[in-house]
């Protein structure tokens, strides 16, 4: 994904008429600082941008905003908030919440959640499946997630159909795969710091009824015999020339470098893979041969991203207007139009649209979004045992484990039992 470098923009100017409703304007007005986490796509930057200052021209709000690269956002917004100087609206998600357990710095704003919905519904894994608690901490806006990528032309010279369960990639994976010329029928590393084996094995183990943690936030892996099981089938993927060699190495880029250089069958990987092949005439022939479709499974991770308001915010009725404004239906679908198949909308009404009711890439996207309730902790209730468990995601500790075990570097329940110690130890940071 394509950073981009931050940048500043502070507009202030006087109230225009006609861009926003008449109560939005009347209760508008003051100041605001909003941080953005700078997405893929430099138009789509330029939409929002365009849409703060025509919120600034409406209302006569001064509005201070910084886009932000996302490797550098969560830097720069931990040292806001341990210098307590934080901006009035952020870019929220599960894991920044969670991140900052037991001292929350976002308001809760479920209110707003409702109020949004009640005229404009949202997708129900987006609307109940990001609260905490029975709270809200952002307003969903967009999300984020993987596709399954597959060689359909490989599948078809084996007489095979496309695989669209992990039953079926398992299974066909070995049939497909030619390791004497170098190609292999599951693109899927372990390497210690791939955030894709971290979703990908995650989503396998939901989807197959195991657990990595139970309810309560007990950890469950090294008793649970899916988990076993899971850990187990890559291993003898791997010894049997099913996964390319080189996969107990990668990072979270493997997997796209191995489907573009026509080495693999399927991956899991970000949509941003589709754009890699869309964009690039190099490309073209492996895109012609390339079946998008949304994760395998019928518990997706879900990794939605929307507007926080932080505690201290000086202008909260602004705060929460501009909110409201940036979800306005036009204003909206124009932005989702700006950032498919990357992103994917929240809103329920997007299904019915030409952008996603055609059969394709986007209509994928929005087919995962729908089973996306998983999340790093699934199924964990407690805010306590999430916040745990989107740590323990963020060291890399399943991949890792995994690693270990497909290299011989541990046995099987070593690699269990790494699991276990490894977020017993995060545990003990947390106390």
């Amino acid at each position: 994904m394509r950073k981009l470098v931050s940048w500043l923009l502070i507009v202030s100017v006087a109230l225009s008429v006609g861009i926003v409703s008449s109560g939005i304007a009347e209760a508008a007005g003051g100041k605001l600082t909003i941080w953005m986490e700078a997405t893929f796509s430099a138009d789509a930057n330029k939409v929002i941008e365009r849409y703060i200052q025509e919120y600034a021209d409406a209302t006569g709000t001064e509005i201070e905003t910084e886009f932000i690269a996302a490797t550098d956002y969560m830097l720069k917004l931990n040292a806001a908030v341990e210098a307590n100087n934080v901006p009035d609206i952020t870019i929220g998600g599960p894991y920044k919440v969670l991140s900052y357990y037991p001292n929350n710095p976002y308001l809760p704003v479920t209110d707003l959640v409702e109020e949004i919905n009640a005229t404009r519904p949202f997708i129900e894994s987006n609307r109940e499946g990001t609260k905490m608690e029975g709270e809200n901490y952002f307003v969903p806006y967009y999300n984020s997630g993987s596709m399954l990528f597959v060689r359909k032309d490989k599948f078809e010279e084996k007489g095979l159909a496309v695989p669209t369960t992990w039953e079926e990639i398992l299974e066909a994976a070995p049939q497909v795969s030619d390791p004497a010329n170098g190609f292999y029928g599951l693109g899927i590393g372990c390497g210690p710091t791939d955030e894709d084996c971290e979703n990908g094995i995650r989503m396998m183990i939901w989807s197959k009824g195991g657990r990595i943690f139970d309810e309560e936030g007990n950890v469950a892996a090294a008793s649970d015999p899916v988990v076993r099981e899971v850990f187990e089938t890559y291993k003898k993927l791997y010894d049997g020339g099913a996964i390319p060699p080189s996969a107990t190495s990668w990072d979270s880029g493997g997997n796209n470098k191995t489907y573009l250089m026509g080495e693999s069958a399927v991956v899991l990987n970000a949509p941003t893979l589709y754009n890699a092949m869309a964009n690039d005439e190099e490309y073209a022939p492996l895109l012609e041969s390339t079946a998008a479709l949304s994760a395998p499974g019928n518990i997706t991770l879900a990794i939605p991203m929307g507007w926080s308001i932080m505690k201290g915010c000086q202008n909260e009725a602004g705060a929460r207007n501009f909110i409201q404004y940036m979800c306005d239906a036009q204003r909206y679908n124009d932005y989702m139009a700006e950032v498919v198949p990357v992103y994917a909308p929240v809103f329920a009404d997007c299904a019915d649209m030409p952008l996603w009711a055609q059969e394709g890439p986007n209509r994928q996207m929005l087919q995962y979004v729908h089973s996306a309730v998983g999340y790093y902790g699934y199924p964990v209730e407690p805010i306590k045992g999430r916040a745990l468990a989107a740590k323990y995601y963020f060291s890399f500790g399943l991949a890792r484990a995994l690693n270990a075990y497909t290299t011989g570097g541990a046995t099987l329940d070593e690699a269990l039992q790494m699991i276990e110690s490894d977020i017993a130890n995060i545990a003990q940071t947390m106390e």
